[in-house]
């Protein structure tokens, strides 16, 4: 029977002997499950990146939709955001570069990364504003015109 690390040190040296083997741990392949199944399984679809979709926060105004997306580590000028078919797409450059010859034992930020979440509504892309503050792409897109709510004067008889 294979005995249990009993420090860090050693949680952390078999950690990256598991690794090494193409072992994931099971509170990252728990997380995984979690939020593909659980947490907004139609609105977000996250790739790139190997740890899963980035965080992120959407709200719904009268008139729009202000979405934010963690992504640290980027360089400011390669993100990009695109939206088709009610799809927006959110992703850029890493700006983080390994070691000189590093080998990565966990890396759960750096590398190119990109991510897709399902809008909850349909959008007018050319009325788009995006900015990349702190670590955090924020977004603000208009409803489609024929999306928007109106209101109707009821007038009485």
């Amino acid at each position: 029977m294979a005995s249990m690390p009993r420090n860090r040190s050693e949680q952390s040296s078999e950690l990256a002997n598991r690794q090494q083997a193409g072992a994931v741990p099971l509170s990252q392949v728990m997380q995984r499950l979690f939020q593909d199944s659980v947490l907004l399984p139609s609105l977000f679809d996250g790739y790139g990146g190997g740890s899963g979709p980035a965080g992120a926060n959407i709200w719904e105004t009268g008139d729009g939709y202000t979405i934010e997306v963690a992504l640290p580590g980027l360089k400011p000028d390669s993100i990009r955001a695109t939206v088709e078919q009610d799809v927006l797409t959110v992703g850029g450059e890493s700006a983080l570069a390994a070691p000189e010859q590093g080998r990565a034992i966990w890396q759960s930020f750096g590398g190119d990364a990109a991510y897709r979440l399902q809008l909850p509504g349909e959008v007018d892309a050319g009325g788009a504003e995006a900015s990349y503050e702190a670590g955090i792409v924020t977004l603000r897109l208009p409803k489609a015109a024929h999306a928007q709510a109106r209101t109707i004067k009821v007038t009485a008889k």
